[in-house]
């Protein structure tokens, strides 16, 4: 446990900079931006909507950012420790080549993406208010709910939380597959995995197999999705044609989003209840195995 701990150091250690960057770069931006944006096309009299909508653009422009980034060091990740020869420094130490590759794949599939998350609905909050104040003045800091925008800032953190955790999982066989293509075919491996099935999926279209494989990653990706986009709780509301908003609706999706939240994780973790899910992860196993016989077969 001691040396995997190591491991995870050394990614915080190599990566760090890159890191804060990605999770802070992107709010510090779009804070610098506020006193020349505007928002178009909603016209309110309270703080809450401008704050929240901004959240979900600071949320959504840094987890793009890092898992675009993640997903590229994952794929890079076989070939990294035998290019720089590193490989045979973490070898000698007393563990194992499991851990050499769970600790990386950890750092950089789960606990980045979960770290700046939290911080992105944090710094967003931060975006939000400033965009509340410069669109209604310093008022819209008394006129703010404060309780009822944390509550709801909290829930979405436990819920974003558990559905990316849950999506990772989703969607893990077909990552570790291209992982451990381009383990053993170097940088051909995964398009040329993407190419083998895409041309199997056409040549043998309506065969049994072809739909299974099809319908297979179809289910897999679904799940991943539906484990995030609330799986369970509907958050749309209806609009007021003549405004284009109805704030009625809109403070009740507000205060009756932790109670949504909640049933809703235990609608994704329903979801992820069934055979299917389980099948997944036993191919990860296998694909992470795979991984683990390359690197021993490089050392």
């Amino acid at each position: 446990m001691k040396l995997f701990n190591t491991l995870l150091l050394r990614e915080w250690l190599q990566y760090r900079r890159s890191w804060i960057g990605l999770t802070l770069g992107p709010v510090l931006v779009l804070l610098a931006l506020v006193p020349f944006s505007q928002v178009e096309g909603l016209n309110v009299p309270t703080p809450e909507p401008v704050a929240l909508i901004s959240t979900a653009l600071t949320l959504g422009l840094v987890l793009a950012l890092m898992f675009a980034v993640s997903g590229y060091m994952l794929m890079s990740m076989a070939r990294r420790d035998s290019q720089d020869r590193s490989i045979e420094f973490w070898a000698s130490l007393p563990g194992s080549h499991g851990a050499s590759i769970a600790a990386p794949l950890l750092a950089h599939g789960l606990l980045a993406p979960l770290v700046a998350m939290t911080v992105a609905v944090a710094g967003g909050l931060i975006v939000g208010v400033a965009m509340s104040v410069r669109e209604l003045g310093f008022a819209s800091l008394h006129q703010m709910q404060w309780g009822a925008v944390f509550e709801a800032a909290v829930w979405l953190v436990i819920r974003l939380g558990v559905g990316l955790t849950l999506a990772i999982l989703w969607f893990s066989p077909i990552a570790m597959a291209l992982m451990a293509a381009s383990a053993w075919l170097k940088r051909w491996g995964a398009p040329l995995l993407v190419i083998a099935v895409s041309a199997f999926l056409k040549i043998y279209k309506g065969e049994p197999a072809a739909l299974l494989v099809s319908e297979t990653l179809r289910a897999q990706i679904a799940g991943a999705g539906r484990s995030v986009l609330f799986a369970g709780q509907s958050l749309a509301f209806p609009t007021r044609e003549e405004s284009g908003f109805s704030l009625d609706n809109f403070y009740e999706m507000l205060y009756g989003f932790p109670s949504g939240a909640r049933g809703d994780v235990l609608s994704a973790l329903q979801l992820a209840m069934q055979p299917r899910f389980f099948v997944g992860l036993a191919v990860a196993g296998f694909c992470f195995w795979l991984l683990v016989q390359q690197r021993r077969r490089n050392f």
